[in-house]
């Protein structure tokens, strides 16, 4: 049997694995207690302003795995990133952070907000254990901690759709706010399909070299470890706001 067909079959084998993970994450703790949780403005709030200091930390975790990475990667990273920092100039997007501010007006919070939003420890916690994880060991396992995230936010590996969507659909039910309204959330339900491809074109091109899918699976199981403690951090917080 060649090489080719050798790689092609750990590569199938890994995806598989990959598809079966990311849809496990929605049957954890955490995911159903924040997806299944009563929605009222002050939770909503707190949901919104607590994850935009963890999607802050996304983009510094992005550097950190684009930094170790080398230069074909690098040129992935700074493409998937360019959506995120500087929006989409052919389809009149702007940058995702602009995006969830403007968004969140529909639940009455302000560019101060989110300025003034503090810490809480959870989410700090968090944040450090993102930081050590995609700098303490090979490259492809920092990417791929990185891509755990877009990978489970994509409707192409998850079933029924990625945590945007299905938060978004939240707060449409809960808050009232139809899902198109959602300027945010609707960018990352469609973006993050296409930037989910990126682990895969990584596992083809580096995925060869013993040990190298090893490394990936490591940083996606670990990755996935600490997001559905995450989530069931916020879903605390915003267990302590009554209904």
């Amino acid at each position: 049997m060649s090489t080719d067909t050798l790689d092609t079959a750990a590569i199938t084998k890994f995806a598989k694995e990959v598809r079966a993970l990311s849809n496990a994450q929605y049957q954890t703790a955490g995911y159903k207690r924040i997806l299944s949780m009563p929605l009222n403005q002050a939770r909503a709030r707190l949901y919104t302003l607590q994850k935009s200091h963890w999607n802050i930390n996304r983009r510094d975790c992005w550097a950190f795995a684009q930094a170790h990475a080398p230069m074909d990667v690098k040129k992935l990273i700074w493409e998937h990133e360019e959506d995120e920092l500087a929006g989409n100039k052919t389809r009149g997007v702007e940058d995702h952070y602009s995006l969830q501010v403007r968004q969140s007006a529909t639940i009455g919070l302000t560019a101060d907000d989110f300025r003034n939003e503090p810490l809480r420890a959870g989410t700090r916690t968090c944040i450090y254990a993102y930081l050590h994880l995609v700098n303490s060991g090979h490259w492809l396992k920092a990417v791929s901690v990185c891509a755990a995230l877009e990978v489970s936010n994509s409707s192409e590996w998850v079933d029924g759709g990625g945590m945007s969507y299905r938060m978004g659909k939240q707060f449409e039910k809960h808050l009232g706010i139809p899902f198109d309204k959602q300027l945010n959330a609707r960018e990352h339900a469609e973006v993050d399909v296409e930037h989910a491809h990126m682990l895969l074109q990584i596992a083809r091109k580096h995925g060869t070299t013993p040990g190298a899918l090893n490394w990936m699976m490591e940083g996606l199981v670990e990755s996935w470890q600490l997001d559905h403690i995450w989530k069931g951090i916020l879903a605390d917080m915003m267990e302590e706001i009554p209904l």
